[in-house]
C-alpha cells in the first residue's frame, strides 16, 4: 500500500518508478518499491503482489485470469508448471529433512498442477477451494494412495514454498490419520500451517512466519499449535495425528506422552533428484470438479489435453483421446498408443 508523504510545489529528487517522470512535484506516493507520481497513483490496475500501479509498457506481466504482476515482482513468481513441480519437490525434501523420515509419504508419486484462480477457486464462493492451494488424496489398491496438489500461479517463491509445505502436510495426514478418526478442521489446517511456519523459521523468513501466525485461516489455532509443538516437540504432534482420539489439541492440559506406536515398516527416504522414467505409466483416474482426468507419469490429463512429458532419453508430446477406468487412449508424438493401468508402456 502507499502513503502520500510529500506535497510540494518545488521540485524534489524523486522520480516515479512506474512511468519515470521526474523530478516530481505535487503529491508523491511512497511504496515499498519507491515513489509514484500522482498520475500513476490514479491508475486502476495494480500488482497483485505488492499493490504497485501498473501501466502499459512498464514491463509488468499478466496471469491468465487477469492478475497483474509488476516488473519488480515478476522475477520472483511461479508462472509455469515445471517451476511449480520443481518447487514442490524441493519443498517436500526440505520438510522431510526438517521432521525426519517419519514424515515421508508411503506413496511418493504426487500429481502437481498449477491453475489460475478463476479456473479453480469457484470464483470466490464460500465453498471454493483454499486461496493459494488444495490437496486431495484417495486410497488405491494394496494400501497405496493417489495424491494431487493444486497451487495458484503468480505467487512469490516464498509464498509458494509455504503453500507447498502446507499442502504436503495434508497428504501426510491423509495417509496417517486412522480410518474413522475425526480431527477438527481448524486443527488440521493448523497442523499444516505449523509445517509451513517451521520451514519459514528454518529459512530465516520472519515476515512469512508473521503472516502465518496472523492469518485468520485457522481461527487462531496455529498460535495454539506453535505452543504445543514448543512444549511437546514435532514428534508429539505427528504421533497425536496417528494415535489420539481427540478432535483438537487441549493447550491447557499437560502434554502426557502418547503410547509409542507399534513398530512399522520403515520407508527409506533419500532426498535429491528423482530419475526420469523410461516409458509412460497410467496410474489411475481422478476428477477435478466434474471433469474426469487420467494421471500419466504424475501429470493429469482431461480428454483433449496436450502436454509435454520428459522421459529418460527424450521428451514426448502427448494428447489424451479417451479415458476409462483401466486404460487410456493417447496420441504420442502423433502416433496412437493405449496405456493400461499400472503398466509402464514403452514409447515407439
Amino acid at each position: 500500500m502507499s502513503t502520500a508523504v510529500i506535497s510540494s510545489a518545488e521540485e524534489t529528487n524523486y522520480f516515479c518508478i512506474v512511468c519515470g517522470k521526474g523530478p516530481l512535484t505535487g503529491n508523491i506516493w511512497l511504496y515499498s518499491r519507491g515513489p509514484v507520481c500522482d498520475d500513476c497513483e490514479k491508475l486502476k490496475e495494480r500488482c497483485s503482489i505488492c499493490g504497485l500501479p501498473v501501466r502499459d509498457g512498464d514491463g509488468h506481466i499478466k496471469t491468465g485470469d487477469g492478475r497483474f504482476i509488476c516488473r519488480f515482482d515478476k522475477t520472483n513468481v511461479i508462472m509455469t508448471l515445471d517451476e511449480a513441480r520443481d518447487l514442490f519437490e524441493q519443498t517436500r525434501d526440505e520438510v522431510v529433512d526438517l521432521y525426519g523420515p517419519q514424515f515421508a509419504l508411503r506413496n511418493k508419486e504426487i500429481t502437481v498442477n498449477l491453475f489460475d484462480v478463476d479456473y479453480w477457486s469457484e470464483k470466490g464462493r464460500a465453498n471454493g477451494l483454499h486461496a493459494f492451494g488444495f490437496a486431495s488424496s484417495r486410497p488405491a489398491a494394496d494400501g497405496a494412495w493417489t495424491h494431487e496438489v493444486v497451487m495458484l500461479s503468480g505467487r512469490t517463491r516464498e509464498e509458494m514454498t509455504s503453500v507447498a509445505a502446507h499442502e504436503y502436510t495434508h497428504l501426510w495426514i491423509n495417509e496417517n490419520c486412522p480410518a474413522g478418526r475425526h480431527i477438527d478442521g481448524d486443527t488440521v489446517e493448523a497442523i499444516c500451517e505449523l509445517t509451513a511456519y517451521k520451514l519459514m523459521q528454518k529459512k530465516n523468513l520472519p515476515e512469512r512466519q508473521k503472516d502465518i501466525l496472523e492469518n485468520p485461516y485457522t481461527n487462531g489455532k496455529i498460535k495454539d499449535l506453535v505452543e504445543v509443538e514448543r512444549e511437546g516437540g514435532t514428534d508429539y504432534v505427528l504421533n497425536w495425528v496417528k494415535e489420539s482420539t481427540a478432535e483438537k489439541f487441549d493447550v491447557d492440559a499437560n502434554l502426557a506422552p502418547l503410547t509409542p506406536p507399534a513398530p512399522a515398516v520403515t520407508v527409506p527416504y533419500v532426498a535429491g533428484p528423482r530419475p526420469l522414467p523410461a516409458g509412460l505409466t497410467f496410474s489411475g483416474t481422478m476428477s477435478f470438479g466434474k471433469v474426469p482426468m487420467a494421471v500419466v507419469n504424475g501429470q493429469s490429463f482431461a480428454v483433449g489435453d496436450q502436454k509435454v512429458i520428459k522421459l529418460r532419453n527424450r521428451s514426448v508430446v502427448i494428447q489424451c483421446l479417451q479415458i476409462d477406468g483401466e486404460k487410456v487412449a493417447m496420441e504420442v508424438d502423433g502416433k496412437p498408443l493405449t496405456l493400461k493401468r499400472d503398466e509402464e508402456t514403452s514409447v515407439p
